[in-house]
């Protein structure tokens, strides 16, 4: 029998490559803040921000990080729903088990009349 991952092989992929979105994201908004307030105007860093133009480390890095939340939250609500309806499905399941054979229990005694 094969043994049910707690996680599906979509999920764990899925989380490892927006959990690496998500440090991009991060790396990105510390270069944007060490661009703005620590490296002085003649930097190299300071020079590649600006040849961004409006985008720069910071506002890429913000861009990126919510991309990558957003997305994370779309597939942990598509599972969520799936693995609600799987736990529904069981509960119904062993509730109607449970019915159906009380009622056998009843009719396999014998009666006293």
């Amino acid at each position: 029998m094969k043994k049910k991952l707690p996680i599906s092989i979509f999920e764990l992929i899925a989380y490892s490559v927006l959990g690496l979105l998500g440090i991009w994201g991060l790396v990105y908004i510390s270069l944007g803040v060490a661009c703005e307030f620590v490296s002085p105007v003649k930097s190299d860093l300071y020079k590649t921000n600006a040849s961004f133009g409006a985008l720069s480390f910071l506002v890429q890095g913000f861009i990126i990080l919510g991309v990558a939340a957003v997305v994370t939250v779309v597939i942990l609500l598509i599972h969520a729903k799936v693995s609600d309806r799987d736990y529904e499905k069981a509960q119904r399941r062993a509730a109607r088990l449970a019915k159906d054979t009380s009622v056998v229990d009843v009719e396999a005694t014998p009666s006293e009349d």
